[in-house]
């Protein structure tokens, strides 16, 4: 995986709030060319040469860029997962954009939210055979526990900051401290503000 191919990859993912397509063996043709720099290397005759300092330079520029793909991809996979689990919507196209490696970090972010929301709320998670009584629901011993009111829920929107922010307190009651290029769900009339102002894109046009 040449250099530059690489830093093609990273300026889509920085320019685009969702997932870009990338190679099946992008990470394992990154190995493979930063193994084959690192035997150039250690066989020039002189570490302090121009050609070894060229090659050293290049192996470090990979490996940082290799790091922003991570990065980048791995907030939007997060944000991802956070949609699915709060909004029960599953952005198929998306999925089909993730490596095997990442849509198998997606589903297990998608079951520890689901177990976390769970556990937090008293509801049984989506797929999660439980033999617990669920609130509201009469034990056996003819008791019942009483279930709570339900909270009025505010509906959530994906968006991507394209400007730093001071931090701010959501209709949630959260604080988020957002920089340009994050990637993040936020209340809908937060979202709307923020869009409002051009401080932040709809990643999700129509929702």
């Amino acid at each position: 995986m040449p250099l530059d191919d690489l830093r093609i990859i990273i300026l889509n993912e920085r320019e685009s709030g969702r997932l870009s397509e990338v190679p099946p063996t992008l990470y394992d043709g990154i190995r493979g060319h930063l193994a084959s720099l690192q035997e150039k290397v250690y066989s020039c005759n002189d570490p302090l040469s121009d050609q070894a300092q060229t090659l050293i330079e290049e192996v470090k520029a990979m490996r940082e860029i290799v790091r922003d793909i991570f990065r980048i991809r791995s907030r939007k996979i997060l944000s991802l997962a956070l949609v699915q689990v709060e909004a029960e919507a599953t952005e198929r196209d998306e999925l089909k954009k993730m490596l095997p490696a990442e849509r198998e970090m997606f589903d297990g972010i998608v079951r520890e939210l689901e177990k976390g929301k769970a556990a937090l709320s008293g509801q049984v998670p989506r797929g999660f055979p439980t033999g617990e009584i669920p609130l509201g629901t009469e034990s056996p011993g003819g008791t019942c526990t009483p279930e709570p009111p339900p909270a009025p829920e505010e509906a959530m929107v994906m968006v991507r900051i394209v400007s730093d922010m001071e931090p701010f307190m959501g209709v949630d009651g959260r604080i988020y401290h957002l920089k340009a290029e994050d990637v993040v769900t936020l209340p809908e009339r937060n979202a709307g503000v923020l869009i409002d102002r051009n401080i932040a894109l709809n990643i999700i046009p129509g929702k």
